[in-house]
Parts: structure tokens; sequence; C-alpha cells
């Protein structure tokens, strides 16, 4: 089971790489306990894998899916596991609805080498964050990097509500890979 909280949410830019891989979502969850969850650079959701005991911590929605073992390779391979951008954590989360049934899952969170300067760089605990939503995801896109991505993957044959995602996901995965370049230096 993995506990999505960002972009890979319904109606986010890298759903429809979880939709692909045939992952069955299991239902809205969030976190057990209260969570650090913080908007990156170029608007990157992080879960950062620190204890919360501050006021500014809420319970972190999102949604929990069944993925297979294959699932979970692409999952890594797009979170960058294998960069050090995030790392695949255990993590207690309630299933909403009617059951309320508690679930151990795993989710990504920001890898532990950069997650300190992380959460300072967004303004500590003022800038925690209860649930990403698509105000978060498109406030620091830039608009011609994302027109010059998307018409490049069109003029190659790439469908235009495809390219439009995919730029979406360049973007964020520059970011990423800038953050682990960087090695924290946020």
């Amino acid at each position: 089971m993995v506990f999505v909280y960002g972009t890979l949410k319904r109606g986010f830019p890298n759903h429809p790489l979880l939709a692909a891989s045939g992952s069955p979502l299991v239902g809205a969850a969030s976190t057990a306990t209260p969570a650090s969850l913080v908007v990156g650079p170029y608007s990157v959701p992080f879960l950062l894998p620190r204890p919360s005991s501050s006021s500014g911590s809420h319970l972190v929605s999102g949604e929990l899916y069944a993925v297979s073992p294959r699932a979970l390779v692409d999952l890594d391979a797009l979170e960058g596991t294998h960069l050090g951008v995030y790392e695949r954590r255990k993590v207690t989360v309630v299933v909403e609805g009617g059951s309320g049934e508690v679930v151990e899952a795993e989710a990504y969170f920001a890898h532990t080498s950069y997650m300190e300067a992380l959460w300072l760089r967004c303004g500590g605990e003022a800038a925690e964050i209860g649930e990403y939503t698509m105000e978060h995801a498109a406030k620091d896109l830039d608009p011609q990097l994302q027109v010059a991505l998307k018409g490049y993957l069109v003029a190659r044959g790439v469908n235009s509500k495809l390219a439009s995602s995919l730029s979406k996901l360049a973007q964020a995965h520059f970011t990423t890979i800038w953050l682990r370049r960087s090695g924290g230096n946020i």
C-alpha cells in the first residue's frame, strides 16, 4: 500500500502514471498522527521525516493505493529514490469513510539529507499544510517552460493532454534533481 499526498493524487499532474500502473484506489486517507508537509521550490510537495509536535502540524490528507511490486519500482524511479530526492518510508494512515480502518502503508518523504534545510527554507512551522491542493501545484510553475515542453512533446507525436501532464512532471523533476544535486543547499 502506498499513501500519496501530492502530485500523484487524482487530478494532479503525476496521477496518470499511477493510474497507468493499474494500482487500485483503496480510498481517501490521512496520516494517523500530525505530520510535516511543506511545499518546496516549484510547488513540489514534501512530507518530512521528522517528528511533528508543532502547533502548525496537521493530519495530512491524501489517497491510499494498492500497488504491485512492479508499480512500486516505477514509483521509486518517478520519485527519484535512486537520486536521494525522496525516500520511501512506513507511515500509518486512517482510511476515511465508513470503516476508519488504520493501515500501515508507505509514502515518499523528503530525503533526510536535506529535509531540515528544506523545512527552514519553506518557513518552518508556519509553512506546514494539511493538504496539497491545485492552488499549491500551480503556484510556481513557469508558464513559458510549460508551453515549450508541451510544444516539444506535441511536435513529436504526443497527444496534447498527455503532453501537458508530462511537461508539468518534467518541471517537477528538474526541481527535485536540482534539490539533490545542490546537496540540500536550497
